[in-house]
């Protein structure tokens, strides 16, 4: 019998299906510089090099997804931040001259719609297809300054809306929010619901199903993001660098299709521990309602070795 390829297994994951086995989507960021020896302003500068980059890790790793565009400074460079890089990392620092009007023509994004075209086009037989962008609270915080964001978000709305259209564009499975403190910090209230209501009559037009990652948040308000009622849900670290218990996790995947539940790349043991408590609540359901990812963006720092004994995890 042929094994179910990660696309077909993540079909049934949107189709709220029962899934034969778990899927395991991590989201693959400072990793590909490893993979390829060549630093990730390089990479990010040169959508063949980066698009090729994507393939060739996914490929050497098995992953069942590719996740493009994982970078919080790529919507807000595209929209009028100074990007400086630092230890080949990337610094946004608040716009000088106003904002953009065209983000998904400008500098990165552009690259990384490029990017998400070709990668999906290559991978979408046998792979998942998430593209990430960041969320609109998270954005208006970077380009109005810490604290500031909130009073800006119509100002901002339209250029997310063409972001999220041009995503849409490329053909992904998710299109994914990524949201950190500005977002995870505050109180979900009408202007956050309206924006992403906004932005989901977008992916909705075109059958893209929409996500959210929120990093930086307390453990203990995480089941306030079901009021953004988006189809999934995927926690990154907390405010103290912990993924809160299974059950919780869980609970902010009822109503919707499910949650990604994230594992710690530099922690096999405890990595391993998350699944089996993962797949347990998987059995509850025949296979419903979740899949696997990693804790935060797979950085460079990561052991291949660990990574490769984790994706053989996913095919006992």
């Amino acid at each position: 019998m042929t094994m179910a390829t990660g696309r077909e297994l993540f079909n049934n994951f949107l189709n709220d299906e029962p899934l034969p086995r778990p899927v395991f989507v991590p989201m693959i960021r400072g990793l590909l510089s490893r993979v390829d020896g060549l630093s990730m302003e390089r990479l990010m500068n040169d959508p063949t090099l980066w698009a090729n980059g994507l393939v060739r890790t996914h490929k050497l790793f098995r992953f069942d997804g590719v996740v493009v565009g994982l970078d919080f400074t790529l919507m807000a460079e595209a929209c009028g931040c100074e990007i400086t890089w630092e230890k080949d990392r990337p610094v946004a620092s608040p716009p000088l001259k106003g904002l953009y009007k065209k983000p998904e023509e400008v500098g990165r994004m552009k690259y990384a719609l490029e990017v998400a075209s070709r990668v999906f086009e290559v991978c979408q037989k046998d792979q998942a297809c998430i593209a990430a962008v960041t969320g609109p609270i998270t954005l208006a915080d970077m380009l109005f300054g810490p604290g500031k964001g909130a009073d800006h978000l119509e100002e901002i709305k339209q250029l997310m809306v063409q972001v999220a259209e041009a995503f849409c564009k490329t053909g992904p499975d998710v299109l994914i929010f990524l949201e950190g403190r500005p977002l995870a910090s505050t109180k979900i209230n009408l202007s956050h619901r309206k924006i992403y209501n906004t932005l989901k009559n977008i992916t909705g037009y075109y059958d893209v199903k929409t996500g959210l990652y929120v990093q930086r948040y307390a453990p203990s308000s995480v089941d306030q993001f079901k009021a953004l009622k988006m189809d999934l849900y995927v926690l990154g670290p907390s405010t103290d660098g912990t993924l809160p218990g299974i059950s919780r996790v869980w609970d902010l995947g009822v109503g919707a299709l499910g949650v990604g539940l994230g594992l710690p790349l530099d922690d096999l043991a405890a990595a391993r521990r998350l699944i089996k408590e993962g797949r347990k609540l998987y059995e509850t359901t025949g296979g419903r309602g979740i899949f696997f990812t990693s804790l935060g963006p797979a950085t460079r720092d990561v052991d291949l070795e660990t990574l490769h004994e984790l994706v053989q995890e996913f095919f006992h």
